[in-house]
């Protein structure tokens, strides 16, 4: 073939001029059209969008920690109750006014009762808890396990909260017997307590965390908040493209983490079947609301089938094995395994931002054992369940710790059904997706004067009665409000009236002032934590 035959055959250069100049076109008026999402609702946005990352791209390459990121967007969209922004091209909505937050998370919950993370249990068989589950299922679980965290039940605890306790003392005993390792670093130390805590009272197993620096409890609560690629590639998909999570089987949960938690649960539930004595835990508790909703169903059945043998003369109707249960072993391993998670680390990290404030304001730290004092001998040195509950002052400290360090700093809620904005013509589109900055919220000096001072007095008599409603929402609002938060604020209470009581607390060498967080956390976490314990000598 001669090359002139060659070279007429090909593509002319004005031709492949004018498939990329409308390819180009193509993809400008797409992105633009994706970009106008909210520009044509009438909906504020922040003022510049990074193509095509939109208002995130710090969050996408892991730059800036997540709380930032959109304590930024809250604070650009200043002036309006809500606004929109972009994550890539995918249009989100940032509701920024308390009284709008009350309205979409309680009034009309009915609109918004899902959150953004559904999963599926093609992408973990521990899917099936409360955080994940979404309309009538996630409302039946949820009214079972309520109970679980009433005042008796908590009660009950007590004698395991305070065995833990006596481990961390051993712990700090020797940690400040000679003054050589009294710098620790309290964001581990406290992930280890909690760890144990959690381990006693959520599956009966002795956790030995404090003790063990290999346990495997806190190396797995360590596997499950490691920052991977891989994780943060899975928490981009669930957010922006849930959907193709299912396509690509991606999963959200380690296998390694799974088959921890699958092997843990079924070992215990088989040791529990041959031992006479019952425990006081969460397990425990979901068992039996297993095993008496597995009895009703029966009893159900059962009736069902005389009706139906007396109606028909023949053959037995009775089922064996029941149908429809709820409590599945799969969703009892599944909320087994989200009160670990979501028990351990924000607890922990909540705990660590305490001792933090408490070595950096040392008259909050005496005021505070003062009452400890004062109030264990009103209960014969004992800090009993009754006890913790009058710490007053230890509350108002706990409180702010949470307003100006949240640990779950994002409050996310997915739109179920349509819904008219009020006072305004913007209809909420069903699948759009709700953001909550909560770490901006309790930022914003409309709300609070002088957001980054630790104030405690904020949260006592006429000061927290003058809280604006929807302001401060540490634990979530409305009827998904975070259903372990008076488990967590006993754990809390319980475990600082013991250090206050016995240590004075101080910064040290290693102190970052101000603290560093990691970029990569889902959470609002510190890098670390150090402070200096001393013991109190008493005559």
């Amino acid at each position: 073939m001669s090359s002139s035959l060659i070279l007429s055959s090909l593509p002319s250069v004005t031709t492949v001029l004018l498939v990329i100049s409308s390819f180009t076109l193509f993809v400008v008026f797409y992105i633009r059209s994706k970009y106008s999402y909210w520009e044509r609702r009438g909906v504020p946005t922040p003022r510049e969008v990074d193509v095509p990352f939109g208002h995130t791209k710090d969050l996408f390459f892991r730059r800036t920690p997540m709380t930032f990121v959109f304590q930024r967007i809250y604070d650009e969209l200043e002036g309006h109750k809500f606004g929109g922004f972009y994550q890539l091209t995918k249009p989100f909505l940032m509701i920024r006014d308390p009284e709008l937050i009350k309205s979409i998370f309680v009034k009309n919950f009915s609109h918004f009762h899902d959150r953004n993370n559904k999963m599926s249990e093609e992408m973990s068989s521990l899917s099936s808890h409360l955080v994940s589950l979404t309309g009538q299922r996630w409302k039946n679980v949820r009214y079972k396990l309520t109970p679980t965290f009433s005042s008796g039940k908590l009660r009950a605890m007590q004698g395991l909260m305070q065995e833990c306790i006596s481990e961390l003392a051993d712990y700090l005993d020797k940690a400040t017997a000679d003054g050589e390792n009294s710098e620790q670093n309290v964001k581990e130390l406290m992930a280890k307590f909690t760890t144990d805590v959690i381990g006693a009272c959520a599956f009966g197993l002795n956790c030995n965390s404090i003790r063990d620096e290999n346990s495997e409890f806190r190396r797995i609560g360590r596997l499950i908040f490691k920052p991977s690629m891989g994780a943060h590639i899975r928490s981009i998909c669930r957010t922006l493209a849930p959907k193709l999570m299912s396509y690509l089987k991606l999963r959200s949960i380690n296998p390694e983490v799974e088959q921890f938690f699958w092997t843990v649960l079924k070992d215990t539930v088989k040791h529990r079947e041959s031992n006479v004595n019952k425990r006081n835990d969460f397990l425990q508790l979901l068992i039996e609301v297993q095993a008496e909703e597995i009895k009703h169903t029966r009893s159900n059945d059962h009736q069902n089938g005389d009706q139906a043998e007396t109606r028909n003369g023949h053959a037995k109707n009775a089922i064996e094995t029941p149908k429809d249960i709820l409590f599945t072993d799969t969703v009892v391993a599944s909320n087994a395994f989200i009160f670990f998670i979501a028990g351990f680390e924000t607890t922990a990290t909540t705990l660590s931002h305490c001792l933090y404030e408490l070595a950096l304001h040392p008259e909050i730290c005496a005021k505070l054992r003062e009452e400890v004092e004062s109030v264990k001998q009103l209960h014969n040195g004992n800090l009993d369940y009754d006890a913790i509950k009058k710490l007053v002052y230890m509350e108002a400290v706990i409180s702010e710790t949470l307003r100006k360090d949240p640990p779950a700093s994002l409050l996310v809620r997915r739109c179920t059904e349509a819904f008219k904005m009020p006072d305004t013509s913007l209809v909420v589109e069903e699948g759009t997706t709700l953001f909550v900055s909560i770490y901006a919220l309790h930022h914003d000096p409309k709300y609070f004067p002088e957001p980054e001072k630790f104030k405690p007095e904020r949260f006592l008599g006429e000061n927290k009665d003058n809280i604006v409603p929807g302001s401060y929402i540490p634990f979530g609002d409305g009827p998904r409000i975070c259903i372990a938060m008076r488990f967590a604020l006993y754990e809390m209470k319980s475990v600082l009236a013991y250090i206050v009581s016995n240590y004075t607390i101080h910064t040290c060498e290693k102190t970052s002032i101000p603290l560093k967080y990691n970029p990569r956390s889902g959470l609002h976490s510190p890098l670390d934590v150090w402070v200096q314990f001393k013991r109190i000598v008493r005559s």
